[in-house]
């Protein structure tokens, strides 16, 4: 089983303003031998993913990555100020990036940022040129601005991060984001994560919270396009990793062997190259 989503960090507040009062259990450092401790044998391979917005953490995920032959593949940092040709260059060489993502969801309006932010949608432009995916941030309420955004760019593959953070306790919500997720299954090069409904939903949800959710995903965009992720150690601020997995494990246990498999393994294994 792959866990497409880990993230690994040395803390200081300033590089991470997301981390609010809430979190403040996992406001400290966090490295691969805090995650060992809880890793069952049935993972087999890890994808880091950026948490914060510096060269740096590139670096340091890279450095974790020779250290760890577990971690497969890093979704990297990228700057979309400066030139995107520039910054593909220099990561060609380096065959553990598949892929790259920045804080989307933390851009002061991150529906205008997506569909007029020209530096940013010329820098997703070349990413996919260069045959690697760019993982999409944000919450749900940017969704009709993500299906413009992935209709434009179509030249490879996008990840829908955390199944959009949807509104978990609202019908209401639920009906919109319904929508929104047909839409975006439409597009055959939008595939979505299954990772940090926990965190969204809070300390005291339990696994039957998010069953509509999971049957949704499964029905709009089949196994092949739907890959696992624990959001560790940002779930870790309220759910232990073994909690996240009988949680899986509930979700999904009407799926056949082969549905599990395809989002457990070979999803994951085909849009990272692994």
């Amino acid at each position: 089983m792959i866990d497409s989503h880990i993230h690994f960090w040395k803390y200081n507040p300033v590089e991470f303003p997301w981390m609010t009062d809430d979190l403040s259990a996992i406001a400290k450092d966090m490295s691969p031998e805090d995650l060992f401790v809880q890793l069952p044998a049935r993972i087999e391979g890890l994808i880091a993913v950026q948490a914060r917005p510096s060269w740096e953490e590139n670096e340091y995920l890279n450095g974790l990555a020779e250290q760890h032959s577990i971690i497969k593949g890093i979704v990297a940092w990228f700057d979309f100020k400066k030139d995107a040709e520039m910054q593909l260059e220099k990561f060609k060489q380096n065959k553990r990036i598949k892929g790259f993502r920045h804080m989307l969801q933390d851009e002061p309006d991150p529906t205008a940022y997506m569909l007029n932010n020209h530096q940013f949608n010329l820098g997703v432009e070349k990413i996919q040129q260069a045959e690697l995916l760019y993982g999409v941030l944000i919450h749900q309420k940017d969704l009709d601005a993500a299906v413009k955004f992935s209709q434009r760019h179509d030249q490879y593959a996008l990840v829908i991060d955390h199944l959009a953070k949807p509104q978990i306790y609202s019908s209401d919500g639920f009906t919109v984001w319904k929508k929104n997720m047909k839409e975006l299954a439409a597009l055959k090069h939008v595939n979505c994560k299954i990772s940090g409904l926990v965190t969204e939903a809070g300390a005291h949800c339990k696994a039957q919270d998010f069953q509509a959710h999971l049957d949704i995903a499964l029905e709009l965009f089949g196994p092949e396009r739907l890959l696992w992720g624990s959001d560790w150690p940002v779930s870790f601020a309220t759910h232990r990793y073994d909690t996240l997995l009988a949680f899986w494990d509930e979700w999904t246990r009407n799926w056949s062997d082969s549905e599990r498999k395809q989002v457990e393994t070979d999803t994951p294994k085909r849009l990272y190259k692994l």
